[in-house]
């Protein structure tokens, strides 16, 4: 009976008791909420600290090496972190001129084109080439090549180390260099802006509401267009052309070769002639013009001599 009465009591204890200990939770809660708050920001802000976001990276360049950076009509243009280092875009031409013998010209020059072939027709091609015969005005020769430019160097070593191995020596060396960066960056630009201008006509003259005039206008505004994209296409791919491939100009030229000045005498004696002929000349025209007036002048003196001589008649 007593077990029964004292339950209640045990009951309404355990709940006093579990309220007091919540309100102590609340508080103790309550108490360490900010400090607890800072401590989760401190740990957030050494994360992003100790472990940084990756930057966004840049476009990947294009085969010419630089990146897409011209804006499309209608969007907004990159920002300065956006735009990407543009590479110089240049045309190299290499000059050799080798002094050989007369008789080793054309046996050094077989070894360079053996030495071009080697590297086949993607990397060396030959766009000219001359060869003299066995008198001294025309023992020199020519040769024109084409190869690949991060080839071009290494390959002019070449040229030099078979003259030299072929009894020859360099004469003369040179190297040209043409920045076609703004060229083809121009040409790109306006590949892209005719190329979206023959997108837009097409659009609109597929749903034209106008006329036939108008149809017929933007027709030719298309072809137009057309006309100047290949253009530009044309022209970039000869500069892409001429970056990728440097050209070469090899000259030979015959050790102790000199002009042939003939003989002083005979040449004097041509100088006479010459002088004499060219005087004759000039004497012929003078006095093909002259001729006319001298004999205008000649009649007016015989009439005015016949006048006088009437004269004279009749004051006697």
């Amino acid at each position: 009976m007593m077990a029964n009465l004292n339950r209640p009591r045990l009951l309404a204890s355990l709940l006093c008791l579990l309220i007091v200990a919540a309100a102590a939770i609340l508080l103790a809660t309550g108490r360490f909420a900010p400090t607890m708050m800072r401590a989760a920001e401190d740990l957030h802000t050494f994360d992003v600290q100790s472990e940084p976001a990756p930057q966004e990276s840049a476009a990947p360049p294009g085969i010419d090496g630089t990146a897409n950076t011209v804006p499309v009509d209608g969007a907004e243009p990159p920002s300065q972190s956006a735009i990407a280092v543009t590479v110089p875009r240049i045309a190299y031409t290499y000059g050799y001129s080798f002094r050989l013998d007369r008789a080793r010209i054309a046996a050094v020059q077989e070894r360079h084109l053996v030495l071009c072939g080697r590297l086949g027709p993607a990397l060396c091609r030959i766009t000219s080439m001359q060869r003299g015969g066995t008198s001294e005005d025309d023992a020199g020769a020519n040769l024109k090549l084409q190869v690949a430019a991060a080839l071009a160097e290494g390959f002019g070593r070449g040229l030099i180390a078979v003259a030299n191995e072929g009894g020859g020596e360099t004469a003369d060396r040179s190297i040209a260099a043409e920045d076609l960066s703004r060229q083809m960056v121009d040409s790109e630009a306006r590949i892209r802006t005719r190329e979206i201008l023959i997108q837009r006509l097409t659009v609109l003259l597929q749903t034209r509401s106008g006329n036939i005039e108008q149809a017929v206008a933007a027709e030719r505004a298309i072809n137009e267009a057309q006309e100047e994209l290949e253009a530009a296409r044309t022209a970039l791919a000869d500069m892409r052309g001429r970056v990728a491939m440097s050209s070469i100009d090899i000259s030979y030229v015959a050790r102790g070769a000199a002009p042939d000045t003939g003989n002083p005498i005979a040449q004097a004696f041509g100088q006479v002639a010459s002088t004499a002929a060219a005087s004759l000349g000039a004497m012929i025209l003078i006095v093909g013009i002259a001729f006319p007036w001298a004999m205008v002048g000649a009649l007016l003196f015989l009439l005015a001599r016949a006048v006088r001589r009437r004269r004279a008649l009749a004051d006697e």
